[in-house]
C-alpha cells in the first residue's frame, strides 16, 4: 500500500504512526498538495491528504476512515478498545485533539495566504480562542500514563501530532505551564519507535514555513 501525503500534515503523520505501530508495510508518495496539487488530485478527488492506496488499487481518504480500516486489520492490537465507555473515551479525546488542530490550522492558513491587511482579526481571535479551549479541555480530561489510561491509543497519537504542529507553526495558545501535561505526553510518545519512524524529513515543510 502507498501512503500519500507529507508528514508536515499531522493527520498524515498519525496514519503513518499507526502503520508503523501495526507493522504494516507501506510505501510513500510524498508529493505536496502545494507543489503537486494536480497529481494529488488524481489520487484524492478533494486534493486532500492523507490518502491510502491499497494493494488492489482502492483509495481510502480521510484519516479517520483510513484508521478504521487499519484498526480492522490490526484486530486486538488496534489502538482503540472495541466497544464500551473506553472506546467512547478514546474517540472523544481524539475528536477534541483533531478539532483543536483544525482551529490551529485555520490560523496558520489565514496567516499564510493573506497579507496582514487582508486577515480577519475577528476570525483569528475566534479560532485562537477555540484552540485554547480545546487544549484546556484535553488537559482537564488527560489520564496517566497515556491520554486515556494505561495503554497507547489513537488519542495519544492525535495529541502528539497536534502538539508538534503547534510547536512548529503556531504555539501562542500552547502554555508551557497550563498545558504542561500535554507537552509531556507528546515528548513521551515522540520517543516511541513508531513515532520516530514517522519523523518529519527536511523537505516535508509547508512552503514559506
Amino acid at each position: 500500500m502507498i501512503l500519500v501525503g507529507q508528514y508536515d500534515s499531522p493527520v498524515t503523520r498519525r496514519v503513518a504512526i499507526a502503520l508503523h505501530h501495526y507493522d504494516i508495510p507501506f510505501a510513500r508518495d510524498t508529493r505536496s498538495i502545494f507543489g503537486d496539487a494536480a497529481a494529488v488530485g488524481k489520487i484524492s478527488p478533494l486534493t486532500r491528504i492523507p490518502a491510502l492506496v491499497l494493494d488492489d488499487g482502492e483509495v481510502l481518504i480521510d484519516s479517520a476512515a483510513i484508521l478504521d480500516h487499519l484498526d480492522e486489520q490490526a484486530g486486538d492490537a488496534a489502538l482503540i478498545p472495541s466497544s464500551g465507555p473506553e472506546r467512547r473515551r478514546v474517540l472523544q479525546m481524539t475528536a477534541l485533539a483533531q478539532g483543536t488542530l483544525e482551529k490551529v490550522a485555520a490560523v496558520v492558513y489565514e496567516r499564510h495566504f493573506h497579507t496582514p491587511e487582508r486577515r480577519s482579526t475577528e476570525w483569528l481571535d475566534r479560532c485562537l480562542g477555540q484552540a485554547r479551549a480545546g487544549l484546556d479541555e484535553l488537559t482537564r480530561r488527560l489520564a496517566q500514563p497515556f491520554a486515556c489510561g494505561a495503554v497507547l491509543t489513537h488519542a495519544d497519537v492525535m495529541i502528539t501530532t497536534l502538539i508538534w504542529y503547534m510547536q512548529d507553526r503556531m504555539n501562542e495558545v500552547l502554555s508551557p505551564t497550563t498545558h504542561a501535561a500535554l507537552i509531556s505526553l507528546a515528548q513521551q510518545c515522540e520517543a516511541l519507535p513508531a513515532f520516530r519512524a514517522a519523523a518529519l524529513s527536511d523537505f516535508e515543510k509547508m512552503p514559506g514555513s
